[in-house]
């Protein structure tokens, strides 16, 4: 199923600094609070316009939107569109191709993930580099409440960020110092 991401937003209750939250009382001002800049969402990195397909969608189809969107992956939704899963270029790969039937017998259920890791729009950066780091995973899917797919969120989206992000980049580092995917990035 489907496992969606515990996030928390933060918002300026009373103020009209937009984008930013309290981060506790200012130095020398009794009571008077410093505001920072609010965590990045997933809303604000998250690729947009993802091509989805069905279950019985072939992996011909599913490979050829790998190809054309230059992705590595491809969200398996149901006919309201809700997301039951997802096919990775690997999951074609081991999949697809080490079991008895020829791939042109397989179609995209056959082949995808189920168990899927995902996260909604308002999640803050933080926990989802949390997440990714320990489920050791690369993409992840964005999703409404009703599990609409949103976008996706890929490595390259944070890393990217985290160039110009003096914060995003120390928790990337904080978590390429533990024993995880980020450190194979160097």
């Amino acid at each position: 199923g489907v496992n969606q991401g515990q996030g928390a937003t933060y918002a300026a209750r009373g103020s009209d600094v937009r984008g930013a939250r309290p981060s506790g009382v200012g130095v020398g001002t009794p009571g008077r609070r410093r505001w920072q800049r609010e965590p990045l969402t997933a809303r604000e990195i998250m690729t947009r316009g993802v091509k989805t397909v069905r279950r019985d969608s072939s992996l011909r189809e599913v490979a050829q939107i790998m190809k054309d969107e230059d992705c590595g992956v491809v969200p398996i939704v149901d006919e309201p569109g809700a997301l039951v899963g997802i096919v990775t270029d690997r999951d074609l790969v081991i999949r697809a191709f080490t079991g008895g039937r020829s791939p042109d017998q397989l179609c995209a259920g056959d082949v995808m993930t189920d168990d899927v890791e995902c996260v909604h729009p308002d999640e803050d950066i933080h926990s989802i580099i949390s997440l990714m780091g320990k489920k050791q995973i690369r993409r992840i899917p964005v999703v409404e409440r009703d599990d609409r797919v949103l976008g996706i969120i890929s490595m390259g989206d944070i890393a990217n960020r985290a160039d110009y992000d003096d914060e995003l980049q120390e928790a990337l580092d904080r978590i390429s110092s533990k024993r995880s995917f980020w450190s194979r990035l160097t």
